[in-house]
């Protein structure tokens, strides 16, 4: 559903998209800029059957924003057990540092949106995780109202045959 506040930022938003994309940089879908909280998150394997994302535990919890400057970032995180809510990071014995950095997920891209695909395009620039930096990833739009689903689009050469379908709810 469309209300006031999401016109009012997507009216806002739309000059400075159109002329990011008029400069090259970017391609930004208005509908998409602003913020979007994980409601949830499955990988489907070639077969059909779903199981938990990435085969992590949840449940989960994220957030993912695409800026009107074409940029985005991706936070997701998993239950951190063992972890007090106030230890000192920089103490933690290095395999609990391990199991913490294990249970989180982040980038930060250059986005893009084809209108004629319904894809959204992330050339990340720097990860949680430095293999996936400089690496380009395809994922399949659904918008409903403000809800946002992401499927990835694996690359036909890669071996991997699952993919994930994450949900999003406007923030």
């Amino acid at each position: 559903m469309l209300n006031r506040r999401n016109l009012l930022i997507a009216a806002a938003t739309l000059p400075i998209a159109t002329k990011v994309a008029a400069a090259g940089t970017a391609n930004p879908h208005p509908a998409l800029v602003g913020g979007w909280s994980l409601v949830d998150a499955v990988t489907v394997e070639q077969d059909g059957k779903t199981g938990p994302w990435e085969g992590k535990a949840g449940p989960y919890t994220g957030l993912i924003a695409y800026l009107p400057s074409g940029f985005m970032a991706v936070q997701i995180a998993n239950p951190r057990a063992g972890l007090a809510h106030n230890a000192d990071f920089t103490k933690l014995p290095a395999e609990q540092r391990l199991a913490y950095l294990d249970s989180y997920y982040a980038y930060f891209a250059k986005w893009e949106f084809d209108a004629a695909t319904s894809t959204v395009t992330h050339h990340v620039v720097s990860a949680l995780d430095p293999s996936e930096i400089g690496i380009v990833y395809h994922r399949k739009v659904a918008l409903a109202g403000d809800t946002l689903t992401l499927t990835t689009i694996n690359d036909p050469n890669s071996p991997r045959k699952s993919h994930n379908v994450l949900t999003w709810r406007r923030s």
